[in-house]
């Protein structure tokens, strides 16, 4: 499976996929049950007699915490078959160990005759000896099968997925003429598969040994939860597993209580991980968080998730960085070469940067200031300008880019920003939800002006006359949106753009 990150919480998705890949990898498994015992046309012996040889006289393991070593015999074995168990016949190793096992077979002319053996170890506790990984002499052993053809030592690693607790190991040692075919049909001297379970057929004389394995593998707690580029918005988290996982499940929440159940699910060759994720979509600035993650070792016995193998919950905690909120910016006294942009404090600023373009493409840089406010001068007439600024914090570095836009007053013969410098029309409140009362705030106005609302595609929206150095102008039936004011008396003409709500 490639590395690629997929949360799942469906656990049929989950199990439809883990299916779907051991089944593109393996072989059609050929199960049988630890619980049969194979019976022999002819009784074993460790003595050369016409009806029957190939005893095991000697199994002994290395490598293991506890190690068998058992020398048998089988002439009066009741169907060539023995279950050790006590003192002695105990396999017991931690996962991931390398191992060997050695077995001595009774073969009475090996230039005639061929000993082989197999031998197989129920790892997942499924109660069965499959022959779906079937590995030669000194291979590392993944699957359940661990004999080798013609061998008296066989090195094989404890898998590291095998299930923690008491097992079963099975040997079986026949023989065949070495001109003959070995069981499944080939070569004996090449190998190949063995039954297990097998009764007579091309199998007549021989032995079976039935041992305990121990396995020590347990479901632990994830060793160690570390989290890097942290910051207002999120973090990265990574952890380092035992090994033996089938899968994780973690939870992100604001609690260092148990989390429960309605946790996601995530492949055991995910370590690491972004949050938010798809299903933490935003993390608020200035916010403890704690991260519970455990192992779930065993789901393939058929059991229902309740009844999976946990490891318990390791509880880790981070706290986003402080907030670096977008300036809120008014644009005001607009004229035909001039603005003023102002906006509130944020909190933990050092300064502000801003830059003033043409184009609604964010800015790399800008100009940094620590004022509130900024006149635009040497703009041009009748143009739409943008506006951008953001915050520059600590720790946060920076905040999102807040822009705002606006129109310079229209180009005329006579430049009003000389004739008539201090004349302003200024629009409050703004944004407005119903009425917007226009104001002259500077110079003096000579004659009635015509007020001109139009919306942002030039669809004049209302046409009245403005009389006296104040009007009323009722927008609480329009839609919400940017709309522009134009005033236009004798001697000049301004353009003021209003938010409604």
């Amino acid at each position: 499976m490639d590395m690629k990150l997929y949360p799942f919480k469906s656990l049929f998705a989950l199990l439809a996929l883990l299916t779907a890949a051991m089944v593109s990898n393996a072989q059609t498994p050929n199960v049988y049950s630890k619980n049969c015992i194979p019976v022999y046309q002819y009784p074993c012996s460790n003595t050369n007699n016409t009806t029957g040889f190939y005893g095991i006289t000697q199994v002994k393991t290395t490598g293991g915490t506890l190690n068998i070593l058992n020398n048998s015999t089988c002439g009066t074995q009741a169907q060539n078959y023995q279950y050790y168990t006590g003192t002695g016949m105990l396999f017991q190793a931690p996962a991931g160990a390398v191992c060997t096992l050695s077995v001595t077979t009774n073969t009475p002319n090996p230039s005639n005759y061929i000993t082989r053996w197999a031998a197989w170890i129920d790892w997942n506790h499924d109660d069965s000896f499959d022959n779906t990984t079937f590995l030669n002499a000194a291979a590392t052993n993944n699957g359940e099968l661990i004999g080798a053809p013609v061998t008296v030592n066989l090195g094989f690693k404890v898998p590291p997925l095998a299930k923690n607790g008491l097992t079963r190991m099975r040997i079986r040692s026949f023989g065949t003429a070495a001109t003959s075919p070995n069981p499944n049909g080939s070569n004996a001297l090449v190998g190949g598969e063995v039954n297990p379970c097998q009764t007579f057929g091309n199998i007549k004389s021989g032995e079976t040994e039935d041992y305990d394995v121990f396995i020590d593998n347990p479901c632990v707690k994830i060793l160690s939860v570390s989290f890097t580029n942290t910051n207002s918005k999120g973090t990265d988290v990574s952890w380092v597993p035992k090994g033996n996982e089938q899968l994780f499940e973690y939870k992100v929440d604001n609690s260092p209580s148990d989390p429960g159940g309605g946790n996601t699910l995530l492949k055991n060759s995910i370590t690491s991980l972004h949050l938010p994720d798809t299903f933490m979509k935003f993390m608020p600035c200035a916010t403890k968080f704690y991260f519970h993650i455990r192992s779930i070792c065993d789901t393939l016995d058929g059991h229902n998730q309740q009844n999976w193998y946990y490891g318990p919950w390791r509880l880790d905690s981070f706290t986003t960085d402080q907030c670096c909120d977008m300036p809120d910016v008014s644009i005001s006294d607009i004229k035909s070469n001039s603005a003023l942009a102002s906006w509130g404090p944020v909190t933990s600023v050092r300064n502000y940067e801003y830059q003033i373009r043409i184009d609604t493409i964010p800015p790399v840089h800008g100009t940094i200031i620590n004022n509130t406010s900024v006149v635009l001068p040497g703009l041009a007439c009748s143009k739409e300008y943008y506006f951008f600024l953001r915050a520059l914090c600590s720790p946060t570095p920076q905040s999102d880019w807040r822009v705002d836009s606006f129109l310079t007053q229209p180009c005329l013969g006579i430049d009003n920003a000389h004739s008539m410098p201090n004349f302003t029309i200024t629009a409050f409140p703004n944004p407005v939800k119903d009425v917007v009362t226009l104001s002259v705030m500077h110079g003096i106005k000579h004659s009635d002006a015509d007020i001109v609302v139009t919306d942002i595609t030039g669809k004049t929206v209302l046409h009245t006359l403005m009389t006296e150095d104040k009007l009323d102008v009722d927008l609480s039936q329009q839609a919400t949106g940017i709309y522009l004011v134009k005033y236009a008396d004798e001697e000049r003409t301004q353009i003021v753009k209003i938010s409604k709500q």
